[in-house]
């Protein structure tokens, strides 16, 4: 028997790679047949939220880095964001499409753990800029979203077999970075 987590994963996986999937499609993809997929979700926008659902648990765990004390500093910020960044790739891959997806975003559960979400990411990108280690000429939002592109890239060209899994971390952090950082900060870690 394959569990919540893993179905939902693997649908997510279905999902990443073609928005418009069918359950038949989902089904075959996680491994499950069109029969037991319905038992546990009757239509297709019922595990679309659950998929939603998982996707907020997911990225509420790759946000703990981001949750640094008012009194951190510099070096704690920016090991911070480097393992911010590393812990999000995974999430990107399986559930970046749920930003995009219709069904998911008229879900008000799914908008209010967005927007919690984007109010921690905010306030741990606001310290950065504080602390000299983030541009501030740039709106936070803006960084975010930056950050969420990066991300959405990777995964897509990871997907298409144009990166290597193992490159990403790096790619995505280094251009982050070289975009972020203010004149005279590192842009590489």
């Amino acid at each position: 028997m394959v569990h919540e987590e893993e179905l939902l994963d693997s649908a997510a996986r279905v999902l990443a790679g073609d928005h418009s999937a069918s359950m038949v499609q989902i089904a075959a993809g996680t491994g499950t047949s069109r029969a037991t997929l319905g038992r546990r979700y009757a239509t297709r926008e019922a595990l679309l939220k659950a998929v939603a659902v998982r996707a907020i648990q997911v990225v509420d765990a790759c946000l703990t880095p981001a949750d640094l004390p008012e009194t951190a500093d510099g070096p704690a910020f920016d090991a911070a964001l480097e393992e911010l960044v590393v812990a999000l790739l995974p999430a990107a891959h399986l559930y970046g499409f749920t930003s995009r997806d219709a069904t998911v975003l008229a879900d008000p559960e799914f908008r209010a753990g967005v927007d919690r979400q984007d109010q921690r990411a905010l306030a741990f990108l606001s310290l950065g800029q504080r602390l000299g280690r983030l541009r501030t000429d740039l709106p936070p939002y803006w960084i975010w979203y930056s950050l969420w592109g990066l991300l959405d890239a990777a995964a897509e060209g990871v997907r298409d077999g144009h990166l290597a899994p193992r490159r990403i971390g790096h790619l995505v952090l280094t251009s982050f970075l070289s975009g972020t950082r203010p004149p005279g900060q590192p842009s590489a870690p």
